[in-house]
């Protein structure tokens, strides 16, 4: 019986001795080169071409996603709208006025049919107006600071950009690692990023691509993270470093 609880007591401390007492190595990266970007860096243009009415941001404002940046000069196409309006509520009081009359045998299968096409080609017609008129309006895709603006108002434009976006929370550090490194970093894990400013502190990073081929011309390969910003204190642009980390 002792014999037995013996061996029952020194299986238990078996299983947990290695929860007890983790060991924890440092893993130094050799980075050659490191540097903060924008998670997401857009150049907002306009999808038809026209006359700028309105641009609602300047360069260094913050957007929310989806609010209006800027609007053309829409006149002729508001008026074709209101226009389609009435075609369609012409066609659809002429589809109720005969309605009575196709259900009284008067009005044959074919009258019906055009009649009511009719009222579908009104509807559709509006609601291409109504497309058109919303392409004058955009709104921002992402949420970010207006790095770049363009145009002002009352100038002719094209598709070429108007504003210039860029997200900076979260931001992407983008890593330049040795072959060497190769194995070292993976998908998920945390390393400490040190932003090239003393006035900045030292923040975690989470890894979210790790090339999977390495550079034969150089001999390196890239790897990049997430970091998050949410006070907007940390710059985009500039150069980092990695520092040793305490791997489990």
């Amino acid at each position: 019986m002792k014999k037995q609880l013996l061996v029952c007591m020194v299986a238990i401390g078996l299983v947990f001795v290695p929860f007890s007492n983790p060991q924890a190595e440092e893993l130094t990266l050799s980075t050659l080169g490191c540097m903060l970007e924008p998670s997401e860096k857009v150049d907002i243009s306009s999808p038809v071409i026209g006359v700028l009415d309105k641009v609602m941001v300047k360069r260094g404002d913050h957007v929310k996603k989806g609010q209006l940046l800027f609007q053309l000069k829409a006149g002729v196409e508001r008026e074709g709208v209101q226009l389609a309006k009435v075609r369609a509520e012409f066609a659809r009081r002429k589809e109720q006025r005969n309605k009575d009359l196709y259900d009284d045998d008067i009005l044959t299968a074919s009258e019906r049919d055009e009649i009511e096409t009719e009222l579908l080609i009104a509807k559709s017609e509006l609601r291409l107006k109504q497309q058109e008129l919303a392409l004058r309006r955009v709104s921002s895709p992402i949420k970010g600071v207006v790095v770049n603006r363009f145009n002002n108002a009352g100038e002719f434009v094209n598709t070429d950009p108007i504003l210039s976006l860029a997200t900076l929370d979260p931001l992407h550090v983008d890593l330049l690692l040795p072959a060497s490194d190769f194995g070292l970093v993976s998908l998920n894990q945390e390393l400490l990023i040190k932003p090239d400013s003393e006035m900045l502190n030292v923040s975690r990073a989470t890894v979210i691509i790790v090339d999977p081929l390495i550079d034969s011309a150089s001999g390196t390969f890239r790897v990049q993270l997430v970091m998050q910003n949410p006070d907007g204190n940390i710059p985009a642009g500039i150069r980092c470093a990695t520092q040793t980390v305490n791997q489990p």
